[in-house]
């Protein structure tokens, strides 16, 4: 099974990375780098799917990259398009 799911990436004011997927509640991974965040959010992502289809539940749609924020009140976000 394959899926593509955008995820939201920024850096927080302590200086750590934190990264979540807006379509999969629960996914998020944080860290000090973000390619140890992006390759986190991809192994939870794969799991939480793999339990909704181990389940046979409707896999989420995904929302496409205009309708996810930009931003909020620290700063821009970084959307990037994870495929798993």
């Amino acid at each position: 099974m394959s899926a593509c799911y955008y995820s939201l990436i920024r850096r927080g004011l302590n200086g750590r990375v934190f990264g979540w997927i807006p379509d999969l509640p629960g996914v998020l991974a944080d860290g000090t780098s973000e390619e140890a965040v992006i390759r986190d959010l991809s192994a939870n992502a794969r799991e939480c799917l793999g339990r909704i289809v181990a389940k046979a539940l409707p896999v989420p749609p995904a929302t496409s990259g205009d309708d996810l924020p930009r931003g909020d009140h620290v700063g821009r976000y970084r959307r990037l398009l994870l495929v798993l």
